[in-house]
């Protein structure tokens, strides 16, 4: 199993560095796209891959920069015979108001026809905290707190990844997605990984949106150690090895992992 960061950037990045999205191949050569941000249609083809290469997608929330290339997506697998209809799995909740308040305007007619979200997608509709597998991986949802306020409060759903079947020499990995620092939310699960993908703003301005540089920086060693950042800001000041994190994971980095004996 292979993760890529084809992105490693905020909603407000540029060419050099796109959105932060990913995209899990399996060992069976099947693409998983972990978000589709506006950038995924640049950062996809500066990778070689095309739309009809795109067998699944997740979706995480409805921010611009993780469902604004979803439209595109739809239309160029649509309108393409020969490509399947990618999977697409998502929280339950989250589908429904991704077709309804984001999707549903620009892709609900094609000439005579009406269509669904289900038109363009396979569409799996997952409950909170709950796991699926696709192609010999698990996947559980781990639901994350990231706008939060008097008039609304906004969930991401990170990804807990790993075999379908604990073996030797397997490894598991947490995506977090976009969540604010709560630590005690996530102690289980950075507890039981190998590896923690975590999303980091670097501003100096703290926006409250995210897990800040400066307080990821106060986790224990043990999980600092764990920690490779991304979704952060550009030409950032921090010395992230220095303070015990793996690092800064640049664009288009590759991550693999041993899925053991299945």
């Amino acid at each position: 199993m292979k993760i890529q960061f084809i992105g490693v950037g905020t909603q407000f990045s540029t060419q050099k560095q796109y959105h932060s999205n990913m995209v899990i191949t399996a060992r069976s050569g099947k693409r998983m796209l972990i978000d589709c941000g506006s950038d995924a249609r640049f950062s996809l083809a500066e990778n070689g891959i095309l739309p009809q290469d795109i067998d699944a997608v997740y979706i995480s929330h409805l921010h611009a920069d993780h469902i604004g290339g979803l439209e595109w997506l739809a239309l160029s697998t649509h309108f393409c015979p020969a490509t399947k209809s990618p999977e697409l799995f998502c929280e339950e909740g989250l589908q429904h108001e991704l077709w309804h308040h984001s999707l549903k305007g620009g892709l609900e007619c094609i000439g005579e026809k009406s269509m669904e979200l289900s038109d363009y997608f396979n569409c799996h509709a997952l409950s909170e905290e709950s796991s699926f597998h696709w192609e010999e991986i698990s996947f559980k949802l781990v639901r994350t707190p990231h706008v939060t306020g008097t008039c609304c409060n906004t969930y991401s759903y990170g990804l807990l990844v790993g075999p379908k079947k604990s073996t030797n020499g397997s490894s598991s990995f947490f995506i977090t997605t976009d969540t604010v620092f709560q630590p005690e939310l996530l102690e289980h699960v950075y507890k039981d990984v190998d590896l923690i993908f975590h999303d980091c703003e670097t501003s100096k301005n703290k926006t409250s949106v995210h897990a800040h540089y400066d307080q990821l920086c106060s986790l224990p060693e043990a999980v600092k150690n764990k920690i490779w950042l991304y979704h952060y800001q550009p030409n950032t000041r921090y010395n992230p090895q220095k303070n015990g994190f793996q690092g800064f994971i640049t664009k288009g980095q590759e991550f693999l992992f041993p899925l053991g004996k299945c």
